[in-house]
């Protein structure tokens, strides 16, 4: 069997158990689910666990109302029968790694398994030592491993060393792509062990689509799992509650018995509002609706100046789909990028070892956007107006028979690592502003995300931290540069609460993690600010999908999503 058999079969089972007992729709299922709302209890049981868990007679930290809430919906899961675990639908800065600690004693697991991103080293090993002072818990941190290791082909093999009988998932939107190596390797080892419960948490569970998160409720709650767990099922609600849904009659008649009205109206939003309220009490479910800080947020837009030279280069991109060097660009990813980098003033180009250039690879690279290029120009029609949709079209019918031909060749060459890049700046004034505005600040962040922005900012006097490997404090990187990749998640700056925002991501997850890093419990500043590069179209756009994205989270998951929640002073 292999292993994407493996993983359908796993994510079939439940559906067959289903369906012996009678058949019913998905709509059906989840509406017949069970409520469970503990969330007007959490001061009561804040006092519960904080006794039955604590060190000695009394606890100076005592638990929060949602960590409390959190260790009764575990306490009902383990009345029932293994696999059942839960789904915790968490923002940032609400305390997981405290309640990850403290899950096992509630499942009385023998060996649990708790995964963290690799980023987290440093800071879980300090508070599984300073927890201990307060909570009696079993874990430590021989019982940790880093969602890294499950990117390794060994990765089943180690799981299958440590044999876990819970496995609690701390930033468990790292297993959103169900189709990606290190998600497989879990779910197989899941099916091969279908006893093991587990425990997923997040403050980011879904980005775009119910795709995010389906397959992750289904893992932690098997039958009470309040999403679809069929594939056509997802895509049909999909098509009504994702970000880019486009919906046909049949998937608004298949929704409307969980919202007449907004079927009817054919009203996303309620459609969305609807589905979190079943989401947040299924049993199982424990979901945040508050922020985790009392500090207010202010995003302000920033507006370095653009030369004339970038805003032209800028325009014949979007008509050319060619960098100034005359690359021609072939996919909507490499187009995106390189309106991003644009906008900040450089752009990169092949860098070939020892100057060997690969003439073939790049002849039908070549060969192949021309002829897109051409196409477009004389044929773009609706369906058919993207270098994306060209080739759907090519593949789909084989015409016209030259752009078969060139797609065919550049085929035969696709798979070659594209060669290292190096980048060639044309105007480093949004760097050189960058630099200006953290001077006039005692302490800040600047989130960049290319290598070639980091490396400038660093070669300008600003300390620049790119892997992990050192963390900034506020005493000795009162003004540092943060790489948004590295950075964005798992990590307190609450010391800061000044930031400028370089390079806009478009994923409102990100945002709702980059925000969080000092927008969280523990911010002594009244105001938390955000300066956002706005100087250019491009970046204009990726801040409005970002917030198309917020406002998608914000409805399937109740969690107050900071892009939304903040004010935007622009």
């Amino acid at each position: 069997m292999t292993a994407e058999e493996a993983v359908e079969r796993f994510l079939r089972e439940s559906r067959e158990q289903r369906a012996k007992a009678g058949i019913r729709t998905a709509i059906e299922r989840i509406l017949d689910l069970p409520h469970q709302d503990f969330t007007g209890d959490g001061e009561a049981l804040v006092g519960k666990w904080t006794a039955l868990l604590q060190r000695g007679d009394s606890c100076d930290l005592p638990l929060r109302p949602i960590q409390a809430i959190a260790l009764e919906a575990c306490a009902w899961a383990a009345q029932q029968p293994s696999p059942i675990g839960m789904v915790g639908n968490i923002g940032v800065g609400k305390g997981k790694t405290l309640m990850s600690l403290l899950i096992p004693e509630i499942f009385d697991a023998e060996n649990p398994l708790i995964i963290v991103p690799p980023s987290m080293r440093g800071q879980l090993e300090d508070d599984i030592f300073m927890w201990s002072q307060h909570y009696k818990f079993r874990v430590t941190f021989d019982n940790v491993l880093f969602y890294s290791d499950l990117s390794r082909p060994e990765a089943t093999g180690r799981l299958r060393e440590i044999a876990p009988d819970l496995i609690i998932c701390d930033e468990a939107h790292y297993f959103r792509h169900s189709s990606a190596a290190r998600t497989k390797r879990f779910i197989r080892y899941i099916q091969q062990n279908p006893d093991t419960r587990v425990v997923l948490m997040s403050g980011t569970l879904t980005g775009s689509t119910l795709s995010d998160y389906a397959h992750l409720c289904e893992i932690g709650l098997r039958e009470f799992s309040p999403l679809p767990t069929h594939d056509h099922d997802i895509e049909v609600w999909g098509s009504v509650l994702n970000v880019d849904g486009e919906p046909d009659a049949q998937a608004w008649r298949v929704l409307s018995k969980l919202n007449p009205s907004a079927a009817k109206q054919r009203d996303v939003e309620a459609m969305r509002q609807a589905f979190y309220r079943r989401f947040a009490t299924a049993p199982g479910v424990v979901s945040t609706t508050t922020s985790s800080c009392d500090a207010a947020l202010e995003l302000h837009a920033e507006y370095p100046e653009v030369s004339e030279q970038i805003r032209h280069i800028l325009h014949n991109l979007e008509n050319e789909w060619v960098l100034p060097d005359g690359t021609d660009i072939i996919d909507a990813t490499h187009f995106h990028r390189a309106l991003g980098q644009l906008s900040l003033g450089f752009y990169y180009v092949w860098d070939w070892p020892n100057g060997e250039v690969d003439e073939e690879w790049l002849d039908a690279r070549r060969g192949w956007a021309s002829g897109v290029r051409s196409y477009l120009k004389q044929y773009a029609r609706e369906g058919c107006d993207s270098p994306f949709l060209v080739e759907e079209y090519v593949r789909e019918t084989g015409r016209p028979g030259e752009l078969a031909a060139l797609l065919a060749r550049w085929d035969e060459q696709r798979h070659k690592p594209e060669p290292p890049t190096k980048a060639i700046w044309l105007d480093v004034a949004p760097v050189l502003h960058a630099v200006e505005w953290a001077a006039q600040r005692e302490r800040a962040f600047i989130w960049y995300h290319s290598r070639a922005v980091g490396d400038m900012l660093e070669s300008l006097g600003i300390p620049v931290f790119r892997d992990g490997g050192q963390t900034p404090n506020p005493e000795d990187h009162p003004i540092a540069a943060l790489s948004i990749t590295v950075f964005n998640k798992g990590r307190n700056f609450q010391a800061w609460s000044d930031q400028l925002v370089m390079e806009v991501p478009t994923n409102g997850a990100t945002w709702q993690q980059l925000l969080g890093r000092t927008h969280r419990q523990g911010q002594q500043a009244d105001t938390v600010t955000a300066s956002i590069y706005q100087h250019t179209w491009p970046l204009r756009t990726k801040f409005d999908k970002a917030l198309d994205r917020a406002r998608y989270a914000q409805g399937m998951t109740g969690e107050p999503q900071k892009l939304l929640q903040a004010t935007r002073r622009f």
